[in-house]
């Protein structure tokens, strides 16, 4: 019994200690704003992390607004390029046809010409045979 009396008035002692009382008081007291400052801290943390994250989205918008303006500026161009090779090949086949027919024309020239040129071959040749004839040797 003597060591239960012992322990009991060594842990009464102990917690009857002021100042272990007093550290007990004062760090229930700033366990509470210690816990708020600890919150604030990571609430500031997430916040920065935030404003990076946010400042990154933006970025990206900017980034997405441009190129959709590129896109549609190519758009543009792109229609512009498909009309004018419209207009180049159906210009490009009305010079073929035209040069077809003139080609056709220079043919039909040459072919008159020759026609012409073996006629007159023939009557100098005819010109020829009969001067031969008349004349006496």
């Amino acid at each position: 019994m003597a060591d239960d009396e012992m322990a009991n008035s060594t842990s009464e002692k102990i917690a009857e200690n002021v100042l272990l009382l007093a550290i007990a008081r004062v760090s229930m007291a700033f366990s509470l704003p210690l816990i708020g400052f600890i919150a604030w801290l990571g609430g500031q943390y997430l916040e920065s992390k935030f404003e990076v994250i946010n400042d990154r989205v933006t970025s990206v918008e900017k980034t997405a607004a441009g190129a959709s303006e590129q896109a549609a500026k190519v758009n543009d161009r792109l229609i512009t390029v498909e009309t004018k090779q419209a207009q180049d090949a159906l210009s490009n086949e009305k010079f073929q046809n035209a040069t077809l027919t003139r080609l056709d024309r220079v043919q039909d020239s040459i072919v008159g010409l020759s026609n012409a040129v073996a006629a007159l071959t023939a009557t100098v040749q005819a010109l020829a045979d009969d001067k031969g004839r008349s004349s006496p040797p």
